[in-house]
């Protein structure tokens, strides 16, 4: 009997590498409890170094709704939300009711009329998202799926979000008995409505992830074919890494600023790159995990297949196929913007 909370822990994190963590008493069944746990284990992490390489400020302000994920209190995106401020954005904060444990059909309703809210308060016809793990997951469905969404919203960016499901969702449900959990296993009606939707004709959406990832396994659940994914996949790159390292902020914001379809040009694109640009080019090296672009001469290199990347910080569990294979591909159109390739630059520059 001792053992069973340990047992269940383990579960909850989806992988037995994934916990290490002094685990307090408490309701495991509770997703407020889990948020608590993991908030306090990364809380110092949370911070905004003043020095930091920053991207030029957008020339007109953009609402951007942040979307939590099951687990994670809104408190987690503060350093999202400051970066986003300073760099001229109005970010928005959502975290769906009981941390999103519940129906993900029903959370897809609510993420709609929270737009609708969102676009009334702020006065705006169309709103950027940029969505965590499951709250990824519901805002695509809602995209694809919801009259009128493409009239509402500009650009999406996912990061760490399983649209394929996680294989051991099934395990944890049995313990935990959450409706998401129910609908984040592979083969479930919500997943199926999800990846047999088409995708949106006129917003661009970007997936963002990583190989390593301690919780959202296999990696290629966050890879969304014909959309642009993004795999961060030199080295070892944690989950909640992507909550306050700001290299990997650098490549969503590069993603929130790409031109649309439509546009003729980016108008918030920097003439010259700052002087402190945590890495300006391109190292023409295939393991950077960077994206298809459309031959713009500072893109990342394209359709890496991560064969020469040793992995060397990955989970030893991982089977020999999930050490390669960090494609990133997508829809060709020019996403290659400056603060994209500099926020990959950095990030593979600094892991070497």
């Amino acid at each position: 009997m001792k053992k069973r909370p340990l047992f269940a822990a383990l579960t909850l994190c989806l992988t037995a590498t994934a916990c290490d963590l002094d685990l307090p008493l408490g309701d495991m069944t509770d997703p407020e409890y889990w948020g608590a746990v993991f908030y306090d284990k990364y809380e110092d992490e949370l911070v905004v170094d003043a020095s930091e390489p920053r991207p030029q400020p957008l020339a007109e302000p953009r609402v951007v709704l942040l979307i939590t994920g099951v687990t994670i209190p809104g408190e987690w995106f503060a350093p999202m939300q400051q970066r986003l401020t300073r760099d001229g954005f109005i970010p928005v904060v959502y975290e769906p009711p009981q941390l999103l444990s519940g129906d993900l059909q029903e959370n897809t309703v609510l993420l709609g009329e929270v737009i609708d809210e969102v676009r009334a308060t702020h006065g705006v016809d169309k709103i950027d998202i940029l969505a965590e793990c499951t709250g990824g997951v519901i805002a695509r469905h809602y995209l694809q799926s919801f009259d009128g969404a493409e009239d509402k919203v500009s650009r999406m960016v996912t990061f760490i979000s399983p649209q394929h499901g996680v294989d051991k969702a099934p395990w944890a449900n049995s313990i935990v008995g959450w409706e998401a959990l129910e609908d984040l296993t592979p083969g479930s009606d919500f997943l199926n409505a999800v990846n047999e939707a088409p995708l949106p004709e006129h917003v661009p959406l970007t997936s963002i992830y990583t190989c390593t990832d301690e919780y959202i396994q296999p990696y290629e659940t966050s890879i969304i074919p014909g959309a642009t994914n993004i795999g961060l996949c030199d080295g070892f790159v944690g989950h909640f890494e992507f909550f306050w390292d700001n290299d990997i902020y650098l490549v969503m914001h590069g993603a929130l600023t790409e031109p649309l379809p439509d546009d003729a040009a980016s108008p918030e694109e920097p003439d010259d790159a700052p002087a402190d640009d945590g890495g300006a080019s391109d190292d023409g090296n295939d393991d950077d995990g960077a994206g298809d672009g459309d031959g713009a001469s500072n893109a990342p290199a394209a359709d890496d297949d991560g064969g020469d990347d040793e992995d060397a910080g990955a989970d030893d569990e991982m089977d020999d196929d999930a050490a390669l294979g960090c494609t990133t591909g997508g829809r060709p159109r020019g996403w290659s913007g400056l603060w994209l390739a500099l926020g990959l630059g950095a990030f593979v520059r600094r892991r070497r």
